[in-house]
């Protein structure tokens, strides 16, 4: 039997005084609690307009959310984005990166890191990281998403930096961040070898890192690049045309490890919809994709979400049922 699928509204738009709701983060605690990160945009949908960091929690696996808590309140115009947590397992705690946009200028963003020591009920002051980042670059983007920590301890948390190129529309590059001391200093490790942005990034099981990337430039496809050095250098650049996209902020995600009795399961989340630029098709047809071979195919696909006000006619519990 099928077990039973759980759906829940997380962010309303107009909820608690906020105009808009996006680009949310979701992880799982140490104890099993669910926290799911968004930005509330105060005034309009756009990106860049003022906006706080928010956080909603579940301590009985998404049937319901305790209220909302304001991680990092932005005053005035200011814009506060790109949320990306990472679980520390060693040091039982979540940290939460993200960044004031444009403070100055555009493209020159501050970062800042929050850490919580209890399950995330509480949260440490905001503190800018800049001055701790090797290699800084004031034009990163975190992820959007989540972070990851490698089984050898090392923290990664995927992004991007670039201009906006008003003959080539953008001017991005995917790379990722990682620290080795559990975030007290980061590095900025060098740009994937073709213009790509937002990304996230999973550990294969023979260690190596597999950064999947959004690409706008007419691929109507994922990219992904490898490394064999935790984020280190990236190669083995290639347009994957089996991961079809409507550029899009995506997710991939490690579900269970070779070994034990267990396959490799990695888990793909996406719009199975395809465009080659932005709006070209709308952004519905929320899909979950397995692979049981480190992403070289994607064998079981599964409908979870039709779109707004469109319930699918599959809806099971995607963990489950793509085993």
């Amino acid at each position: 039997a099928v077990p039973e699928c759980i759906r829940s509204d997380v962010f309303i738009s107009g909820q608690d005084g906020y105009h808009t709701y996006r680009i949310p983060a979701l992880v799982v605690s140490q104890r099993g609690t669910l926290l799911a990160f968004c930005e509330a945009r105060k005034e309009s949908q756009a990106d860049a307009s003022p906006t706080d960091l928010v956080l909603r929690r579940s301590v009985d696996g998404g049937r319901s959310w305790l209220p909302t808590q304001v991680l990092f309140r932005g005053v005035g115009k200011e814009a506060l984005m790109n949320p990306c947590p990472v679980v520390d397992q060693t040091n039982k705690s979540i940290l939460l990166l993200c960044e004031r946009v444009n403070p100055a200028h555009p493209n020159h963003n501050e970062h800042f890191q929050l850490t919580s020591k209890d399950n995330g009920l509480t949260w440490s002051e905001p503190g800018n990281i800049g001055a701790r980042v090797a290699n800084y670059n004031d034009s990163f983007n975190f992820g959007p998403g989540i972070g990851i920590q490698m089984r050898n301890g090392r923290l990664v948390i995927p992004g991007y930096t670039g201009v906006m190129n008003a003959e080539m529309d953008e001017e991005w590059f995917s790379r990722a961040l990682y620290s080795d001391d559990f975030g007290k200093s980061w590095t900025l490790g060098p740009r994937v070898p073709q213009l790509s942005d937002e990304c996230q990034v999973a550990e294969l099981n023979d260690g190596k890192l597999m950064l999947n990337v959004r690409g706008n430039m007419g691929k109507s496809c994922r990219g992904v690049a490898i490394s064999s050095n935790g984020g280190e250098s990236w190669s083995d650049f290639r347009w994957d045309h089996a991961l079809n996209e409507c550029p899009c902020q995506a997710s991939i995600i490690r579900y269970s490890w070779a070994g034990r009795g267990q396959k490799s399961r990695l888990l793909f989340a996406s719009p199975d919809n395809k465009g080659e630029k932005f709006n070209v098709v709308e952004r519905t047809r929320m899909t979950v994709r397995l692979s049981y071979d480190e992403g070289k195919i994607w064998p079981v696909k599964r409908l979870i979400h039709a779109g707004p006000h469109r319930i699918p006619a599959w809806c099971g519990c995607p963990m489950a049922t793509l085993a």
